[in-house]
């Protein structure tokens, strides 16, 4: 039985006609004839009664054809993943990601790679910043995107910067932090910071906190809630306080280092094959970060 006998089949249980499904298919109509027969021999059964210049299903035509149907589409996504690999194009990616850009930007790429990319299976995972890096090297996922850690401490693992974002220190416009005309590192420490979590083999860690008195949260935009709840002053990307800013909601801290920028970029294992996929997300947010920035 071969994929194109099926194809005959169909086309020609869909037309009611030997002559028709010929010329949808461009194929003489001996052709079609011939291999109808040469599929009910493989198979052992009449799939069509022909009557005249007319063809009718079977009882055990109508029973499979919808077999042949899914057959033809499963035939069709082995042809697509096949050419989508000798085009560099990934059937399958996974990725892991922060959460220091807003969640609108990832829900409209994920969107336009559905779009773009059809025949690619996402999976897509959130984490805290410092568990990108192990992530890829334990091969959990195949590229990770999030904030670049200061020290890189996995020679395998490559990190490519893809733009800059600015971190701030921030508190509720009603915290005494946020009356102060100039605020020093002993003012921070003397107050609740939300600093981030995450997990390593030793457990679960805050990032560097400043304060001995900390909440550590798992998410920034965890850390910015806790912010506009007045729990305490965080360090949070400023692609997501923005509009809080605007609205005086929430103040950047008068500190001297309550403006910083930290890269952003691009995670994967040094011997992993670029894709056309990761290429163009990627330079999607690189775009991105460029046109924040200026």
């Amino acid at each position: 039985m071969k994929i194109s006998q099926v194809e005959m089949f169909l086309h020609t249980s869909h037309t009611g006609s030997i002559a028709e499904a010929a010329r949808k298919l461009n194929k003489s109509r001996t052709t079609v004839s011939a291999a109808l027969s040469t599929l009910e021999d493989d198979l052992g059964v009449k799939l069509l009664t022909r009557t005249g210049n007319r063809v009718k299903l079977t009882e055990i035509g109508e029973a499979v054809a919808n077999d042949c149907e899914r057959l033809i589409m499963i035939a069709n996504d082995i042809q697509t993943k096949c050419s989508q690999h000798l085009n560099g194009v990934e059937s399958a990616l996974r990725i892991a990601r922060d959460d220091a850009l807003p969640e609108s930007l990832w829900r409209a790429l994920l969107q336009q790679l559905n779009i773009r990319f059809p025949n690619t299976s996402f999976s897509v995972y959130v984490a805290p910043s410092p568990e990108l890096e192990d992530m890829v090297a334990q091969n959990i996922v195949d590229i990770a995107y999030g904030l670049l850690p200061s020290h890189h401490k996995i020679p395998r693992v490559l990190q490519l910067d893809l733009g800059q974002i600015r971190m701030m220190s921030v508190a509720h416009k009603n915290h005494p932090l946020s009356q102060l005309r100039k605020v020093s590192s002993s003012d921070l420490e003397r107050y609740t910071e939300i600093a981030l979590a995450y997990i390593d083999d030793e457990g679960l860690k805050p990032v560097a906190p400043k304060s001995t008195n900390y909440i550590a949260l798992t998410f920034y935009e965890h850390l910015r809630n806790a912010v506009l709840d007045g729990t305490g002053w965080s360090d949070v990307p400023a692609l997501l306080i923005n509009d809080h800013l605007r609205e005086g909601t929430i103040k950047v801290i008068k500190h001297n280092k309550a403006m910083t920028w930290q890269p952003y970029g691009e995670i994967v294992e040094s011997e992993s094959r670029r894709g056309a996929v990761i290429q163009w997300l990627s330079d999607q947010l690189e775009n991105y970060l460029l046109e924040v920035t200026d």
